[in-house]
């Protein structure tokens, strides 16, 4: 993974010790509270996205999966500073949260004009991330009025039901249903969309099984295209052909994903569960969650990667909410009671343990 650290005037590459989730993270290193935008290359014309609210010292991934582009450009705003970046690139913005296409004639559209900053992230990195520090400020003069007004309010952010709702729902023709394999529907987990090699697909996860979706298979590219923006960790009903099996997994024709609040009462336990996660009981050991899938890490090496369902209660034990945790391997469940979940620390009991598992960012 690479990373830059923005100084005054220059810019350094410093490979970090430390994983991180696929995609453009961008972390707050400027010591005060920032707003973040970020703009690409999205077919044929330009997207800019945002907000994402940081405060110091705190990251988020505007980006996430493999990247695909080797260019990005970033936008931030802070009470009291103006973004300064030494080579200025146009894109439109809006106080609000925005998803906008096209980089041209933005005040004629109702939005206005920022100066984002131009990111490099090489010719075949995957993911990247982008460390933000005061260099690239300038404070301003704010006459003792107690700060500018730039930074956009906390509900302005964007959310993945924000997202899902902008992306989704997705439809194919249902004129030829079945006719690459069995006919399916499902409510589940978007587990986001892998590039690797020649190997591209996008996956979900429904009741301990994971279906693959792939280019190339019979489910249209624009459909795959698409899914590339919506948020891991999205509830989602999808529905298609099943035209093969695993032990624990599905390969799918995909003719329609609609977005599915209704999935169960968990989804903010997801969403609190992203990311990574140091064992406070061996700081070697790392975890990182993503959608419904929990990949151990033991001194930056990935290790174990096992399928996760929230749930009202499991056989081992009383109710819950519950992690069911199960080895795609061996089909091995292990169950853990969530005793909290907060932004900085989750802790679980493992039943029949009474001592619990306690990780931290």
């Amino acid at each position: 993974m690479r990373s830059t650290f923005w100084m005054v005037g220059c810019a350094a590459a410093v490979t970090l010790p430390v994983a991180a989730r696929a995609g453009l993270e961008i972390c707050n290193e400027a010591g005060f509270s920032q707003s973040v935008a970020v703009a690409y290359k999205d077919g044929d014309a330009y997207r800019s996205r945002g907000w994402w609210n940081l405060d110091p010292g705190e990251c988020d991934t505007p980006v996430t999966g493999d990247l695909k582009r080797r260019y990005y450009y970033v936008f931030a705003t802070a009470r009291g500073y103006a973004f300064d970046p030494a080579e200025r690139y146009s894109f439109c913005t809006e106080l609000s949260g925005f998803s906008i296409v096209g980089d041209e004639d933005c005040e004629a559209r109702g939005y206005d004009t920022s100066m984002f900053a131009k990111i490099d992230t090489g010719k075949t990195a995957k993911d990247y991330r982008l460390n933000i520090k005061a260099g690239i400020f300038t404070a301003l003069d704010t006459g003792g009025s107690g700060g500018a007004s730039t930074t956009p309010p906390a509900e302005s952010v964007y959310t993945t039901e924000a997202e899902a709702r902008r992306i989704l729902p997705l439809y194919m023709p249902m004129e030829n249903s079945g006719f690459f394999g069995e006919p399916f529907s499902q409510v589940g987990v978007f587990q986001g969309c892998d590039y690797e090699y020649e190997d591209a697909f996008c996956s979900f996860h429904a009741e301990g099984w994971k279906y693959y979706v792939s280019y190339g298979n019979g489910t249209e590219d624009a459909l795959l295209d698409a899914l590339e923006f919506l948020p891991v960790g999205t509830p989602v009903a999808f529905g298609g052909d099943m035209i093969g099996y695993g032990d624990i997994t599905v390969d799918t024709v995909i003719r329609e994903v609609s977005y599915f609040p209704e999935l169960d009462p968990y989804q903010h336990i997801r969403e609190a569960m992203m990311g990574m996660w140091v064992d406070q009981g061996d700081r070697n050991s790392q975890v990182l969650i993503e959608g419904a899938e929990w990949t151990d890490i033991y001194d930056g090496e990935q290790m174990a990667t096992y399928f996760l369902q929230i749930a009202s209660g499991c056989d081992a034990g009383p109710g819950g909410p519950v992690l069911l945790q199960t080895n795609p391997e061996d089909r091995e469940p292990y169950c853990y009671m969530i005793d909290s979940v907060t932004d900085d620390e989750m802790v679980l009991y493992y039943y029949g343990n009474p001592e619990p598992f306690v990780y931290r960012r």
